[in-house]
């Protein structure tokens, strides 16, 4: 694939991408903007059951609990006057806090005496039953505290009364807060406060939040008029992690949206990886034909001047005819050779390649390549050496294969040796492995092309050279028969001071 084409389509896939992760967002506020709406009704509707409930408690709406006689629903006083459903607070007269909610019918006999079944809701459970009887304001008594009521009831008066603020103490308050959200569905944590803003105080403090900051609270609730007090009085609900309330509740809609930003990012990912990776293929397999096309050139060019030489009626020296006839012969085999290391390996890759299993000697086996290359290493004014140190050498497998991937690590170091090859073959037992190691002194290679080696046509930036012979398919098909064996194939090498590659073969007897 072209760059021209590649960039034009990254560029697409990423405006797209980014395109479809904005709208999600955009979702996902709307979706949040109507969370909050309900959790907002849902937080009103409790704000204003505790005023409600607030209002009963400081219009004396309670009733003590030593005035009440509670009953068995078998057994209703006959003297039963009139009857009264009610839902009333129940008082504890030794605190004058209310400790729980009578929700019953009352019955009411001829001498004013309260009856009622046993129903009560308590707000706490550590009530303790034995109460003394109520005093002041709250026994019904309402002459004898006419008096502080006219007091109370003075329109001067801009602040709750100490009774009052007994009965509206912080546990009473959090009690009935907290049965209002949960009926809300509201079961999250909060802070309150009953606050005066007439005097700019706070007549209940909140627990944990700064006032500052609960002041700025937007879940402010009115008290109902009242005649024993004319300041505006409110209650404020405060929830420190509001954010993380809408996280929760829209837990499932989150996860969608991480998961569908993620597979977007992946797919996008992906498709530019296979993209680049495409363009990779098609720029390697140009090389290797371009490089292939050179190696063949050579050959066929000594061939066609050989050829020529020979057809040259002004030369009769028939030993120099012979020794065009065995040039031809030479690159003929080299041909032959090209040719079928590219078919072995096409059936390599396709898995058609047969292999002949037996046992054999590897120390024998090295000897041998070793021997048949050693000619061209002192040519080339180098030395080669072996040492075979490996005291279990047999293995089973494909001799000719393995004399093969020996004889091209050798090959590869003499070719990437930039003065005389100096190279060392080593054999070694390490468990139940045999290893052969290839080492040379040759170019080394980098870091960085050393994972992609054994690559299908790579070949390092110094290899395209065409005065370095070679197509890039040599340590392919090297790892691919190594595997086949179920060995394996490392290598360490250092830029300028060589390379060793080790191969690891199991031993088996």
């Amino acid at each position: 694939m072209r760059k021209r084409i590649l960039i034009p389509t990254a560029i697409f896939l990423g405006i797209v991408a980014i395109l479809l992760v904005v709208t999600i967002f955009k979702l996902y506020e709307e979706a949040e903007k109507v969370q909050r709406s309900i959790f907002v009704n849902e937080v009103l509707v409790a704000g204003e059951q505790v005023v409600d409930k607030i209002d009963a408690v400081l219009s004396n709406d309670t009733i003590a609990l030593a005035a009440v006689h509670q009953l068995n629903p078998d057994s209703i006083p006959f003297s039963s006057v009139y009857k009264k459903f009610t839902n009333r607070f129940l008082l504890d007269s030794a605190t004058q806090c209310p400790i729980g909610i009578i929700n019953t019918t009352f019955d009411f006999d001829k001498d004013n005496t309260i009856y009622a079944f046993i129903d009560t809701i308590y707000f706490d459970t550590t009530y303790m039953p034995s109460l003394n009887q109520i005093q002041s304001i709250w026994n019904g008594d309402i002459t004898t505290q006419h008096s502080s009521s006219q007091k109370l009831l003075d329109p001067k008066l801009i602040e709750m009364d100490s009774n009052d603020i007994r009965l509206l103490n912080h546990d009473f308050l959090y009690s009935i807060i907290n049965e209002a959200l949960t009926d809300a569905n509201v079961s999250n944590p909060f802070d309150f406060a009953l606050y005066n803003a007439y005097t700019t105080r706070f007549i209940i403090e909140p627990s944990f939040t700064e006032k500052e900051k609960i002041l700025q609270s937007e879940y402010l609730f009115r008290l109902k008029n009242n005649d024993k007090f004319i300041a505006p009085h409110y209650l404020i609900i405060y929830f420190p992690s509001e954010k993380s309330i809408f996280y929760q509740r829209m837990g499932t809609i989150l996860i969608l949206i991480i998961s569908f930003i993620i597979i977007i990012m992946l797919i996008s990912g992906i498709t530019l990886y296979a993209l680049y990776r495409q363009k990779r293929i098609a720029d390697v397999k140009n090389d290797f034909v371009n490089n292939m096309t050179h190696e063949f050139k050579t050959p066929l060019s000594t061939i066609s001047l050989a050829c020529e030489a020979m057809n040259d009626k002004s030369i009769s020296d028939m030993d120099a005819k012979l020794s065009y006839v065995t040039i031809i012969q030479d690159e003929n085999n080299r041909l032959k050779k090209m040719v079928e290391n590219i078919l072995r390996l096409a059936q390599l890759n396709k898995g058609q390649l047969r292999m002949n299993i037996e046992r054999f000697d590897m120390n024998e086996l090295v000897s041998r390549v070793v021997n048949s290359i050693a000619l061209q290493v002192v040519s080339n004014k180098g030395h080669i050496e072996t040492q075979l140190e490996a005291q279990e050498p047999f293995i089973f497998g494909d001799e000719i294969h393995i004399e093969n991937v020996i004889a091209n690590l050798i090959e590869n170091a003499i070719k990437y040796s930039t003065s005389a090859p100096e190279i060392y073959v080593k054999t070694r037992n390490v468990g139940k492995n045999l290893l052969v190691e290839v080492q040379d002194h040759g170019i080394g290679i980098s870091k960085k092309d050393i994972k992609k080696i054994f690559n299908e046509f790579y070949r390092v930036s110094s290899g395209n050279r065409h005065d370095t012979k070679g197509y890039g398919l040599g340590l392919d098909y090297v790892k691919k028969i190594v595997s086949l064996h179920s060995g394996n194939i490392s290598v360490q090498s250092e830029l300028g001071k060589g390379s060793t590659f080790t191969i690891s073969l199991p031993v088996k007897n």
